[in-house]
């Protein structure tokens, strides 16, 4: 009798164990597939602060070393990159030429690097970046902006608002933020300078 009640007492803990031990592999494989869906296209446009949800004052250094102030206020083209970043180098040279599209309809450009201000010194020198460039150098924009990769951008609205944000790659993605954040005569002005270097622009400015 005392061996039944053993045995039994026995299968009753192995049972219990059994079952905790499949609930931690259930949670492993939700985490795993979760993080995988975070790394993902659509998990990355998810990233950011909401559209509507009001932009965050930026201080940092810039690219000659002095102190940064920026205020929501004044629509901008607000872009997070790194240096070292290939998707970066790919789409700066774009968004150069926007910051000298952009003033003629009152649009800023800014962008953002993480790091000490050395970051956005060798990001203004490498690139020959003509709008300016400021570092975190210690300060959390990157985590206010909840940006995780680069090169990931905001339009803000002259309410100081975000119109639109996602990633950006490449001239289309940059036509589409403007046309998503509002800015439809200045997405059409991107398209009439840029499209002939960009087939994908150009696709784009077909099919409207």
């Amino acid at each position: 009798m005392l061996a039944e009640s053993s045995a039994f007492y026995a299968s009753y803990v192995a049972l219990w164990v059994l079952v905790f031990g499949l609930a931690l592999l259930v949670l492993l494989v939700y985490r795993h597939f979760g993080l995988s869906a975070l790394g993902t296209l659509e998990g990355v446009q998810r990233d950011g602060l909401a559209v509507g949800e009001e932009a965050r004052e930026i201080t940092g250094v810039d690219a000659d070393g002095k102190s940064f102030v920026w205020v929501p206020g004044v629509p901008t083209f607000l872009l997070f990159a790194a240096p070292e970043c290939q998707p970066c180098a790919e789409v700066l040279p774009s968004v150069n030429r926007l910051a000298e599209v952009g003033p003629r309809l009152d649009l800023a450009v800014l962008a953002v690097v993480a790091g000490a201000g050395e970051s956005a010194t060798r990001m203004r020198e490498k690139y020959r970046l003509r709008f300016p460039v400021t570092a975190e150098d210690g300060g959390e924009i990157f985590g206010d902006y909840r940006v995780r990769v680069t090169p990931f951008a905001f339009v803000i609205g002259e309410d100081g608002r975000v119109r639109a944000k996602g990633l950006c790659n490449s001239v289309s993605r940059i036509h589409d933020l403007l046309e998503a954040g509002g800015m439809e005569a200045l997405a059409q002005e991107v398209a009439r300078e840029f499209a002939p270097n960009d087939a994908a622009l150009a696709a784009v400015e077909g099919a409207a």
